[in-house]
């Protein structure tokens, strides 16, 4: 009888690790789209610099009216 006792302690701890699991996987899951939306945003603001860049470079090389 002990040795029953013992694997359906085992069984509910293995249940508990896979409640565990499915949970720690969810938050895995948010992780990588907070992530994906951060890596949005930064490569938005970096083609704004890449922009400001060029337009202020092209307007420093326009010849200046005498």
């Amino acid at each position: 009888m002990g040795a029953l006792l013992d694997a359906v302690k085992v069984l509910k701890d293995v249940l508990r690790m896979r409640d565990d699991l499915d949970r720690l996987s969810k938050n895995v899951d948010k992780l990588a789209n907070v992530a994906n939306e951060i890596d949005k945003r930064l490569i938005r603001i970096e083609t704004m610099v890449e922009i400001a860049e060029k337009r202020s470079a092209r307007q420093a090389k326009l010849p200046t009216k005498p």
